[in-house]
């Protein structure tokens, strides 16, 4: 999908626990730049954790 300001991916989330009749919705907007940068802070936060580990081993 497209707004504005560029691209933005929509994530849903649904539950429903029948016995005790209730229902979670959770909805979230993130825009493509903030997916970006956010799988690449974590893959270069992984990515340290393994040098550091290899280098601690040594």
């Amino acid at each position: 999908m497209k707004n504005k300001k560029g691209h933005f991916m929509k994530l849903r989330i649904f539950a429903e626990d029948k016995p005790a009749e209730k229902a979670f919705e959770y909805q979230l907007e993130l825009a493509d730049q903030t997916i970006l940068l956010s799988t690449a802070l974590l893959s270069g936060a992984i990515a340290l954790a393994g040098l550091f580990s290899a280098l601690k081993e040594k």
